[in-house]
């Protein structure tokens, strides 16, 4: 009873704020409607943060379990964990120990490669991982660790490398959106204004191919595609 007070009470409060606002306040000024579509969106809002909640405490009830054992797997379990979150940096150290403790596994070099080029402060040595795994295994991920190197040399100041391996991924598994906004990006780095608009034409194409499941990540390609053709 005290909670449905309670929210009763802050529809009637956010109701007010929302009706004072310019342009859209005017729905919230008509008596009824305005109390409640403030209801909903209120609802919306603390169930949303319910559930991140929960989702929190689960997070670092696995993190929590994940780091307590420490071998070299679970480290990495871990690590992929944090990089998935968008924490890089964290994820970074974690995966430099899980590579250290099981050489033999090509999957935490290829991460640890991911999670340094994603931190952006040391693109030489996520090419440095990268290499190694490609030195064992050229098309390790179905390509996606070439692709990775492409963009990592890129960033690392060595285009001519960056351009062969996107040619030489282009070759073995055909284009996608992510490697022709790669290959458009190392054209107009060169000069190749046409060249890049050329490659930039292609990604709807592409991303129409695109699998189901890649279709977001299509998505932020044509959105990257879109500032690089706009910006200079």
């Amino acid at each position: 009873m005290l909670r449905l007070l309670v929210f009763f009470v802050a529809v009637i409060f956010f109701t007010r704020f929302l009706a004072a606002l310019p342009i859209v306040g005017a729905i919230f000024r008509i008596p009824f409607l305005g109390f409640w579509v403030t209801a909903i969106l209120l609802s919306a809002l603390m169930a949303k943060l319910g559930s991140d909640a929960i989702d929190y405490r689960a997070r670092r009830s696995l993190e929590k379990g994940l780091g307590a054992v420490d071998t070299p797997h679970h480290k990495g379990k871990l690590a992929a964990m944090l990089l998935a979150q968008g924490r890089a940096r964290k994820a970074v150290p974690l995966f430099e120990e899980a590579a250290a403790g099981d050489p033999t596994s090509l999957e935490w070099r290829y991460r640890l490669g991911m999670a340094r080029l994603k931190a952006g402060d040391d693109p030489a040595a996520a090419l440095q991982a990268l290499d190694s795994v490609l030195a064992e295994d050229v098309e390790f991920g179905f390509g996606s660790a070439m692709l990775l190197s492409a963009r990592a040399a890129k960033e690392a100041g060595h285009p001519d490398h960056a351009v062969d391996r996107v040619e030489r991924f282009e070759r073995n598994h055909g284009p996608t959106p992510e490697s022709a906004l790669l290959r458009a990006e190392l054209l107009k780095a060169g000069g190749d204004r046409a060249g890049a608009n050329a490659a930039l034409d292609e990604i709807p194409r592409l991303a129409k191919l695109a699998p189901k499941r890649g279709q977001s990540q299509s998505w932020s390609v044509r959105l990257r595609a879109l500032k690089l053709r706009l910006f200079p």
